[in-house]
């Protein structure tokens, strides 16, 4: 039994670790776009032009070490071969984890990071500022909507 709460927590562990480093990189090129795009466009078109590039990097990122981590999960110990309906039943779990997760993300993120620019801030720092923000509740959600969807239950 403690070894199996171990094992848990060592996979929560990996989760956040993971969101952390997608998060990272998204969070720079979201700040990126955010202050080389804030000449040409409103703070209404800006903030939302960053989160698309935000969300794009993050869920490429996190895709990937998420998968690096967990590949051992999708393969049948007895044939030593990839199960597909392992593969499928975690990507609707991690699907379902993460959406509600990037709801929250997505509707306070933008929201922030324009009463931060029409507040005069410079957009690099309304971006940080924003992000950091809302990381706390992603990361909160995310590992809730875990627990609750069992993610890390073997299937």
């Amino acid at each position: 039994m403690i070894e199996l709460n171990k094992n848990r927590l060592k996979e929560y562990l990996l989760f956040n670790r993971n969101i952390l480093i997608a998060f990272t990189a998204a969070f720079l090129t979201s700040a990126g776009t955010s202050q080389a795009i804030a000449k040409f466009t409103s703070p209404l078109f800006n903030s939302l032009i960053s989160l698309v590039a935000d969300v794009s990097v993050f869920l490429t990122i996190f895709g990937i070490l998420f998968y690096l981590d967990n590949k051992h999960r999708f393969v049948n110990e007895q044939t030593q071969a990839r199960d597909s309906s392992r593969v499928k039943w975690v990507l609707i779990k991690l699907a379902s984890t993460l959406s509600v997760a990037e709801i929250e993300y997505n509707t306070v993120k933008p929201a922030i990071h324009f009463w931060l620019l029409t507040l005069h801030y410079q957009p690099f720092v309304a971006s940080t500022i924003a992000s950091f923000i809302t990381i706390i509740g992603y990361i909160a959600v995310a590992d809730s909507m875990a627990y609750l969807t069992r993610l890390f239950k073997k299937p």
